[in-house]
Formats: C-alpha cells, structure tokens, sequence
C-alpha cells in the first residue's frame, strides 16, 4: 500500500504551487499545505471507494490539480483511480458528508485532519 508520506511527497508540476496561492490568495506554505490535503482526500477516496466532501479551504487545491491534466492522471493512475468533480449547490446533507470525510480521514490515517484546512 502507498503510504502517506509518499503521497504527500508526491512530485507536482512547479506552476501549481504558485497558482494556487496566487488564484485563491493563499500564501505559499498554505498552498502547500492546501494541496497536501487534497492529494490525501483524493487518495483516501481512491482507496476506500467512499463519496467525499471536500472543505472549502481544500477544494481551491483540488481544482487546480485538475486544470494540469498530464499531472491530475498520472496522479490518479498512482492512488488507483480517477475521482470526478462533481459539483454540488453547496451542502445539501447539512454537512453530514462533510463531517463523515474528517471521520474517515482520523480512521484510515490515524490522525486527525488539519483544522486550519479541515475546520
């Protein structure tokens, strides 16, 4: 199984970084970290097969991701599958798929998410 570390480590294209920051006013180091979050949202997805929600905070990084394609599918070939964006009119669960995705993130990586990208 791919571990997290080699997820979060996994190489991205030099632009995505800065255009993170750049479209949603992220700094850099918050970028980063917003992108780290995404790439383990999309793994953890690809590995369980569960729906997820993203927060608002993650899903700018997650966006971006898929506006590099050649990157987005080598990617998505690496965690085993292509997870779609399927855009939704906000929460319409009442958050209930939001909270479940930070569940499922403490379980399948023993740790609780970020609240600075995960509030």
């Amino acid at each position: 199984m791919i571990s997290i570390s080699y997820i979060d480590s996994y190489p991205v294209p030099n632009l995505l970084i800065p255009r993170i920051a750049k479209e949603y006013d992220y700094s850099i180091g918050y970028a980063t970290g917003a992108l780290r979050e995404a790439k383990r949202m999309l793994f953890m997805s690809a590995q369980t097969g569960k729906p997820f929600a993203p927060s608002a905070l993650v899903d700018p990084a997650w966006h971006e991701m898929m506006l590099f394609t050649r990157f987005y599918q080598e990617f998505a070939d690496t965690i085993g599958s292509f997870i779609h964006h399927d855009p939704t009119p906000g929460e319409p669960d009442g958050g209930a798929l939001y909270e479940q995705t930070k569940k499922d993130y403490e379980e399948f990586f023993g740790q609780k998410p970020d609240p600075q990208f995960w509030p």
